[in-house]
């Protein structure tokens, strides 16, 4: 499937159902693939404040978008919240921030 139609996909999913958590997450991850970072952005926004996701994987993605957009406390606190829902993810986050280049998705 590509990402445009991953897009259409998730769009329809969360116009029929807009409490899909699974659909933002899938779209989020598109759209961060795809570059889209503010469009991304929003929908892990509404996954956090709106359907009070506890996905580590969404706090981690919002914290690196923050982090590239020089929102040092945002995204500490969201890689703070990523790891108290996934101690193991400290794995994975190592040199997470080390990067110079923006847009890590």
């Amino acid at each position: 499937m590509t990402p445009i139609e991953i897009i259409i996909q998730t769009t329809q999913a969360i116009a029929s159902n807009p409490s899909d958590a699974e659909a933002y997450k899938r779209r989020a991850i598109t759209l961060c693939q795809m570059r889209q970072y503010d469009e991304a952005m929003k929908d892990l926004d509404t996954l956090i404040d709106t359907l009070h996701s506890d996905d580590a994987e969404v706090y981690q993605l919002r914290g690196t978008l923050r982090m590239d957009r020089d929102d040092k406390i945002g995204a500490l606190n969201d890689m703070r919240k990523a790891l108290d829902l996934n101690p193991k993810l400290l794995e994975k986050l190592n040199g997470e921030f080390k990067t110079t280049e923006k847009g890590h998705c």
